[in-house]
């Protein structure tokens, strides 16, 4: 955009030492949050946009004319589907920490994200196995970008790659803010599937496949569970504005 570093500043409300400080990290930019948000509020205002796809993370340049959703201060910009904005995004990754595939670390990162996703409105499920994270997120289509943007920074993963970005007419986890499950690489499930008969490789998986896993840890969880928790919340909350 060819703008000076002060500029960016004053357009973001971030000081001007944070911004040279960002502008001075090698990979992965290191900020909390509300930096991150403001630093994309900014460029949005600009007409550049950072979004997501099935071939990772990228960043765009929206042509003269061009009918950008103009954020507020402090958003990162929206996208309207066909389906009322609802959306779906797959992931896979790497677990950096082993200590996250056991069933007791995979609860831990739940206590921590399902109350924010409840907050949000985002459901979804988290699978662990073999090393590998598998994860669905549905929710408003800038929401759910919004999280994943906070997951793709999260040190607990590496090698994100998007499996699936699409929107859709209803949700898939519609009770879960997070249900969640470890399966072993030599669960009798992964034998159903030709892609996956060698062991866990989620690079190998389609869409429908990593969905249908998915389901599996939705379906296990709520037969292991007394009260599916959150449902009456979540309706509630789907009828107010976010």
């Amino acid at each position: 955009m060819r703008i000076e570093q002060t500029e960016l500043a004053r357009l973001s409300g971030l000081s001007l030492e944070t911004i040279k400080r960002l502008e001075r990290t090698h990979g992965p930019v290191e900020a909390n949050s509300r930096t991150v948000i403001a630093l994309t509020g900014a460029f949005a205002d600009l007409g550049v946009v950072f979004d997501i796809c099935e071939s990772g993370l990228g960043v765009c340049r929206l042509p003269p004319g061009g009918a950008p959703v103009k954020p507020g201060r402090g958003r990162t910009p929206a996208r309207t589907s066909a389906s009322g904005g609802l959306c779906r995004l797959i992931y896979h990754s790497i677990c950096v920490d082993p200590r996250d595939q056991t069933e007791a670390g995979l609860a831990r990162i739940v206590d921590v994200a399902a109350p924010r996703n409840l907050e949000r409105g985002v459901t979804g499920a988290l699978l662990a196995c073999d090393g590998r994270f598998l994860q669905a997120l549905e929710g408003p289509d800038d929401v759910v970008l919004r999280v994943f943007g906070a997951i793709s920074c999260d040190p607990r993963h590496s090698n994100i790659t998007v499996v699936e970005r699409r929107s859709i007419a209803g949700r898939n986890f519609a009770d879960w803010p997070m249900c969640h499950g470890v399966i072993a690489a030599d669960d009798e499930v992964f034998a159903r599937e030709p892609a996956l008969r060698d062991g866990f490789r989620p690079d190998s998986l389609s869409p429908a496949t990593a969905l249908g896993l998915l389901t599996i840890v939705r379906d296990r969880q709520g037969d292991a569970a007394d009260v599916r928790p959150a449902a009456s919340t979540r309706r509630t909350r789907e009828r107010e504005p976010l």
